[in-house]
């Protein structure tokens, strides 16, 4: 494996997005029907943040105060009101595309990130990156190597 490969070869392009101005529902749906755990928030190309299964996840058990039939309606509505600006993470850690390996694999071992966004040198988010990534590089190249 090439530790000193740029993140732009290994990093995921085809990114689904939200805006700004999405419902959080809308956003889940997203996160749901693609089988993804993180969805950035954008502005035409301009990241602005990002929101996780996760947060969801935890606004859910923060909304629902009662249990009973009601509580499903309940979040269904409040869901439906809030927008994605309003949970999102705004304190971005970014890469720049031509960041090394190491330095991805350095930010996801010293913090929590599951998830960082790549950007080019205009700032214009060009995709994602997480440790699965990583993990499918360094094992495709072992594959390579085996065979």
């Amino acid at each position: 494996m090439d530790k000193w490969i740029e993140v732009k070869h290994i990093m995921t392009t085809d990114l689904i997005t939200a805006d700004p101005d999405e419902t959080i529902d809308a956003v889940r749906h997203k996160l749901i029907a693609n089988h993804i755990q993180h969805i950035p928030v954008v502005e035409g190309k301009k990241i602005l943040g990002i929101i996780s299964k996760g947060d969801i996840h935890r606004m859910e058990h923060h909304f629902t105060l009662f249990q009973s039939e009601k509580a499903l309606e309940s979040n269904r509505q409040i869901f439906s009101t809030i927008l994605a600006a309003e949970i999102m993470t705004k304190s971005l850690v970014k890469l720049k595309d031509t960041d090394s390996a190491t330095i991805a694999v350095d930010l996801f071992r010293e913090n929590m990130f599951h998830a960082l966004p790549v950007v080019n040198d205009k700032d214009q988010l060009v995709g994602m990156i997480t440790p699965i990534d990583l993990l499918r590089y360094a094992f495709d190249d072992v594959k390579a190597i085996q065979r």
